[in-house]
């Protein structure tokens, strides 16, 4: 997908770098609410710099070595600058240091990329997943009343993956300091259908549940639908976790949804284009920004909710 502009500004910047070819990389297919919304971050931040993106997806339920092809196939085309999510390190290790000693500007954005491949990455947008496990941890442990004994399920598409390494250190350093018991699942990682599948035979075997936090926004979206399936009342079992969405935002505003935490993709889109035109046209280094630990609950909800699935 092509998106370009013709004019740059006075001071150059959308103008001065000849090679304006920036390949954004995802790891998701474009069906994905919140990979849209990095999408249209990225279009808006093309279009206002300038930028010539390519922006290519990996099918659903792709392997970490189908994007690791792509990262290989686009650094071979040499363009000025690629936006990689690295999930782990013994994958994409050669060919994203490959692209970097080739001259091809390597941005970071969503997960920050684990282990020796930092090394050949400029910079990183988005969130710091422990600080934001915490907080929302720490949110649901006085929302919900948790206590000592009681058991969380802690849903996440990928286990295993750096995100959701990071995001449950947070999460379980919350419901420790009270001493509740949790069980981390994967659900999500080939969408929303086997989400609520494995969310709801969890559910249907663990009656006694006192929480959910999701760690992804795929759990966190099927989450209230799964305690349904599972015949247990949305009203006694408290949910709150991680992204937004238009189901989270809904749950929100009925109450049956405590609160999330944002991790903005929006800004991880934008931003990054944004990092690579000032790259390429003025030489400034990229720099990391943590794109989010803010929390939406009712108090600004309303706000959130017009936005969510398009810029929030």
């Amino acid at each position: 997908m092509q998106v370009t502009q013709t004019k740059g500004l006075d001071s150059g910047l959308g103008s001065r770098a000849k090679n304006r070819k920036v390949i954004f990389l995802m790891d998701n297919p474009p069906s994905d609410v919140f990979w849209g919304v990095i999408q249209r971050g990225v279009k808006d931040a093309a279009q206002l710099y300038n930028i010539d993106v390519d922006i290519q997806f990996t099918t659903e339920g792709a392997t970490p070595q189908k994007y690791n092809e792509l990262i290989g196939t686009a650094a071979a085309t040499k363009p000025a600058a690629i936006a990689v999510v690295i999930r782990d390190s013994d994958t994409f290790t050669e060919n994203v240091c490959a692209a970097q000693k080739a001259g091809i500007a390597v941005l970071d954005y969503n997960v920050l990329a684990p282990g020796k491949v930092r090394d050949c990455v400029e910079n990183f947008i988005g969130q710091d997943f422990a600080v934001a496990g915490e907080l929302i941890g720490d949110r649901m442990v006085k929302e919900a009343g948790i206590k000592a004994g009681d058991l969380v399920l802690l849903p996440v598409e990928q286990p295993e993956a750096s995100y959701a390494i990071d995001r449950g250190t947070g999460v379980k350093k919350a419901l420790d300091k009270v001493g509740a018991k949790y069980e981390v699942i994967q659900a999500g990682a080939k969408g929303d259908a086997e989400a609520l599948e494995n969310m709801t035979q969890w559910l249907t075997g663990h009656k006694t549940v006192k929480a959910i936090i999701p760690m992804g926004g795929t759990p966190h979206r099927n989450a209230l639908e799964a305690l349904k399936n599972a015949g247990l009342d949305p009203s006694k079992v408290a949910v709150g976790g991680f992204d937004i969405s238009k189901p989270v935002t809904d749950g929100i505003a009925a109450g049956t949804i405590k609160a999330a935490v944002t991790q903005e993709p929006y800004i991880q889109g934008f931003q990054t284009i944004a990092e690579a035109a000032l790259l390429l046209d003025f030489g400034i280094k990229p720099f990391s920004i943590n794109t989010g630990a803010g929390i939406v609950d009712k108090s600004n909800v309303d706000t959130v909710a017009a936005l969510a699935g398009v810029v929030r």
